[in-house]
Formats: structure tokens, C-alpha cells, sequence
């Protein structure tokens, strides 16, 4: 079984087990569910990024610590103190 990208392959899944054989639409509400609710892709952290992350880093490489670990596209123009905070929060978990 392939990895699952988001939520519409977990309902997809779960539907193709109990029985229920998708049709055209439930191909089209994956795919909208998948993009939606997509499921984290994340990397380990490498040896210096753990050091950085712990280090008190900027702002910039915050976001760029965040992309790189995230496969994530956050930029300084949405970077606000909530999001500064869940970034944080984020990373942390990593370590």
C-alpha cells in the first residue's frame, strides 16, 4: 500500500476495506481532501540543524529551519508571533 498523502487516502482506504468500490467522484473528493488536509512530510533534523534550533535563531533561519525540516513554503511576510510560536513549538518536537 502507497503512503498516504492526506486525509481522502485514509477514507479511501477505509471505504476499499469495508467494502464500498470508489466511483469517479470519490476519486475527485481524494484528491480535493488530500490537498486540504495533507498529511506533514517531515525530515530529521541533521546534527547542526538540532544545534541551530536550539541556539536561539533568528527569525530567518527559523523560517529557513521550518522549510527545510517541513517541505514547507512559510515566508517572513506571514511569519507573525502566533506563527513564530507554533514554528517554535514545532521544531522543538523534532529534537
Amino acid at each position: 500500500m502507497a503512503k498516504s498523502k492526506g486525509i481522502g487516502d485514509v477514507i479511501a482506504n477505509v471505504t476499499k476495506a469495508i467494502g464500498i468500490e470508489p466511483c469517479e467522484g470519490c476519486e475527485k473528493r481524494k484528491n480535493t481532501l488530500n490537498r486540504l488536509f495533507p498529511f506533514k512530510n517531515v525530515n530529521q533534523p541533521t546534527e547542526e540543524q538540532k544545534e541551530l534550533i536550539k541556539s536561539n535563531p533568528t527569525d530567518e533561519q527559523l523560517i529557513e529551519l521550518y522549510n527545510d525540516i517541513f517541505n514547507s513554503s512559510l515566508n517572513k511576510e506571514s511569519f507573525t508571533i502566533n506563527i513564530k510560536t507554533k514554528v517554535i513549538n514545532d521544531l522543538n518536537k523534532t529534537l
